[in-house]
């Protein structure tokens, strides 16, 4: 007897076919597994960056803040204690350099929080202050000055969160 049209074997699908849809459907598997496995290490890794920004934003917070206290401490001319403080300052204002670098080292330049020139300004500014308190001259216009450039970084710290 004939066969109907739909009894006729239909050609299937060669062997060597069947092993190349087994392969790409391997290596499909394998790189969707890839893809979970470096979700699952990045995320993490991204939310440490994060956390590490935060922490340095919020050093450089304390930091500057101490500074500008100190600064209003200052007095208007030559006092004793002067000095001293200036050294505080100072000292804030390296503890912020550091930590700034320390960004950097981390995350690369786009880590960089504050520009150098700030900081180097306020070193600037800090030793024309000492240099005119060791003469015994007038420091009104120094003091003004430290307390303006530090309160604009204040700011600019404040503005990063």
């Amino acid at each position: 007897m004939y066969r109907r049209y739909s009894q006729v074997n239909e050609p299937s699908v060669p062997v060597s076919q069947t092993r190349r849809n087994r392969v790409k459907n391997l290596i499909l598997l394998l790189l969707v597994a890839a893809l979970a496995a470096m979700t699952v290490i990045a995320v993490p890794a991204i939310q440490s960056r994060s956390g590490a920004r935060s922490l340095f934003i919020q050093r450089m917070q304390n930091e500057i803040s101490t500074a500008a206290r100190l600064a209003t401490s200052l007095s208007r001319n030559a006092g004793a204690s002067s000095a001293a403080i200036l050294a505080q300052i100072r000292s804030n204002i390296y503890a912020i350099s550091v930590t700034n670098e320390l960004s950097i080292g981390m995350e690369g330049a786009s880590g960089r929080l504050i520009s150098e020139d700030v900081l180097t300004g306020l070193q600037t500014s800090i030793d024309s202050y000492l240099a005119f308190l060791t003469t015994g001259m007038d420091t009104g216009e120094y003091q003004t000055s430290l307390q303006n450039a530090l309160d604009a970084l204040e700011i600019e710290i404040e503005a990063m969160n």
